[in-house]
């Protein structure tokens, strides 16, 4: 089994918190300064919406979500940036429907910490319910 970098075991980690719902850990793991962008248009019509400056809020809000799961499918890495290809999964909290998203997400680092992000999806296909047989089409 390859041993994983620094880095990639961060991410990793990171992903762990998420689903955890741990987000003093997270934050540990971001540096002062971390930006996240969503490479999409969101529901209110904002094209490449980003975090705001009270990132601990929105890991709080973001990180209530029980029973997320991350199916991790690639992950590659250079010397400062790790690449991550996943499905999320996770429940809709006043519906119950179980959303699958797959995505990329591409994640700079600085001195083992994530120091910016860009997450890459369609937000239409979150909301199709689409089943675990239908996303693995997608890796055949």
């Amino acid at each position: 089994m390859e041993e994983k970098s620094q880095n990639v075991q961060t991410i990793l980690q990171i992903l762990k918190d998420e689903t955890d719902g741990n987000v003093t850990e997270a934050l540990n793991k971001l540096t002062d300064g971390y930006s996240m962008t969503w490479v999409y248009k969101n529901k209110s019509g904002e094209l490449f919406p980003k975090t705001t400056r009270n990132i601990k809020a929105e890991l709080e809000d973001v990180y209530t979500i029980k029973e997320r799961k991350y199916d991790i499918k690639n992950v590659t890495e250079s010397s400062n940036v790790v690449m991550v290809e996943l499905v999320e999964s996770y429940p809709d909290p006043k519906t119950g429907k179980m959303y699958r998203t797959p995505q990329v997400i591409v994640l700079e680092m600085e001195n083992g910490k994530i120091k910016r992000g860009r997450h890459y999806c369609d937000p239409q296909l979150s909301y199709l319910e689409l089943s675990d047989e239908q996303i693995e089409r997608i890796f055949e």
